[in-house]
């Protein structure tokens, strides 16, 4: 597996002094419909023990940084990027080679 982020997002990390991705999975269950979907973002420091120690993600070391990595099992592509889209003030991580 091949990590690759943007220059875009490796000058956002740098500038918010955070270096771990997490890959969280949010599940939405209705009595009709059940969803599953990824919410890709910069945990807080605190958070980055929490989901290490008790939900038992798995860490994949990168050269920039980690990525938190749920138990779920994901299908994954040999090459993955991480990047950083933005919508008038407001900045969120995109994702591609990942689906749940």
């Amino acid at each position: 597996m091949n990590i690759n982020y943007t220059p875009e997002l490796l000058e956002y990390m740098k500038k918010k002094n955070n270096h771990t991705i997490l890959v969280e999975l949010v599940e939405i269950n209705n009595t009709d419909v059940e969803v599953i979907d990824l919410h890709v973002y910069l945990p807080h420091k605190n958070q980055r023990e929490k989901f290490i120690t008790e939900k038992k993600y798995r860490v994949v070391t990168t050269e920039v940084g980690e990525v938190l990595l749920p138990r779920y099992p994901l299908q994954m592509d040999e090459e993955i990027t991480f990047g950083l889209k933005k919508f008038w003030i407001f900045r969120s991580l995109s994702y591609s080679g990942i689906k749940v």
